[in-house]
């Protein structure tokens, strides 16, 4: 039984539903950190060939004597595991400046401002 009522709606990809973003979040169905995913094609070609690069290098590493293939795949591990701190610092703030045009939309529709024209 749900509870939860609220006016916004949110088309959950999912489901094909559409539901209340509120609830969405409630029930642990919104996370963007698993969700998100670059979906242009130029992303996808640049990955792709960076993919390409980054194979080729370490078959050029293994080749080495001592081989350092091994040494550079951990090297990239370790970079590799910050990207999740740098996407959530990424969201929080794009969700605090989406949050603040907002306010910023809401007081002047609702006269908070007084709008006071800039003197030329």
């Amino acid at each position: 039984m749900t509870f939860i009522k609220c006016q916004s709606l949110y088309f959950n990809k999912r489901s094909s539903s559409i539901k209340c973003i509120l609830l969405e979040l409630y029930e642990g169905n919104i996370f963007p950190a698993e969700q998100y995913s670059p979906r242009s094609e130029e992303y996808r070609k640049i990955h792709q060939r960076n993919y390409h690069h980054y194979d080729n290098f370490i078959v050029t590493l293994s080749k080495l004597e001592p081989p350092l293939d091994i040494q550079f795949i951990k090297i990239m591990d370790d970079q590799l595991d910050v990207i999740p701190y740098e996407f959530s610092e990424m969201f929080t703030d794009g969700f605090r400046l989406g949050a603040r045009i907002m306010i910023d939309i809401f007081q002047g529709d609702l006269g908070i401002r007084d709008y006071k024209p800039s003197a030329k």
